[in-house]
């Protein structure tokens, strides 16, 4: 059984590997480490039966990438894995068949969940389940703080995207660019452009617009309305 994981820690990705060849019997495990590896080495991955992926793997965020492989690849059970600790696009996710881990759950908790995935199903781990109450408790979650062109420019900024970038993505000027990127930072009291990036990569923020997409919307993420 040919599986892959992508992920951006070696220790982690190792312990993936091994856990999938003890515990689940696969003959041969591809690891890839980042986004520009993703893209030179994907043709090892056609005809795989699984694939763990985290969702960001420091060079970029690997959202996007599952959507279209789960189309393309409809034989493949995918499994995002994640150690956020804010909301992420769980509906976007959960509609495509993706299944959702998380970092914290327990060994025989990711064992027996790839066992289901692999058996058909689509599973949302326990901590995944608790997180996401959490996030639609939480008064600090963005989608209660900010609008939705602000969500949406927090997104890009979360990307690292310049406000030229962000501009030319969501179809406005600079100027208003700007004048969102302010009101968001007095609205989270953000001071730095690096506090704003650790906002959206801790409450999943940042991986709700794909850049790529003209006038790109946000997509749902866990606690929205």
């Amino acid at each position: 059984m040919l599986v892959a994981v992508l992920e951006d820690q070696r220790l982690m990705r190792d312990y993936l590997e091994r856990l999938l060849e003890r515990e689940l019997g696969a003959t041969r495990v591809v690891g890839i480490g980042s986004m520009a590896e993703l893209r030179r080495r994907e043709d090892e991955l056609r005809g795989a039966r699984l694939i763990l992926f985290d969702l960001d793997l420091g060079d970029g965020f690997t959202v996007e990438w599952a959507l279209g492989w789960a189309v393309r690849e409809p034989g493949c059970r995918l499994v995002a894995l994640s150690s956020v600790q804010g909301a992420f696009p769980f509906k976007q996710l959960q509609v495509a068949g993706i299944s959702l881990l998380h970092k914290n759950d327990t060994q025989p908790e990711v064992v027996a969940a790839l066992r289901l995935v692999l058996g058909g199903g689509i599973v949302v781990s326990r901590q995944v389940q608790e997180l996401l109450a959490a996030c639609g408790r939480d008064p600090q979650a963005p989608i209660k703080l900010l609008g939705p062109k602000e969500q949406k420019v927090l997104a890009l900024l979360g990307q690292r995207l310049r406000n030229e970038e962000i501009a030319e993505v969501l179809g406005c000027s600079v100027a208003t660019v700007a004048d969102h990127r302010k009101h968001i930072m007095a609205k989270l009291d953000c001071h730095h452009i690096e506090e704003l990036i650790d906002y959206a990569i801790r409450h999943g923020v940042v991986h709700a617009v794909n850049p790529a997409a003209p006038n790109a919307s946000v997509a749902p993420v866990a606690g929205g309305r």
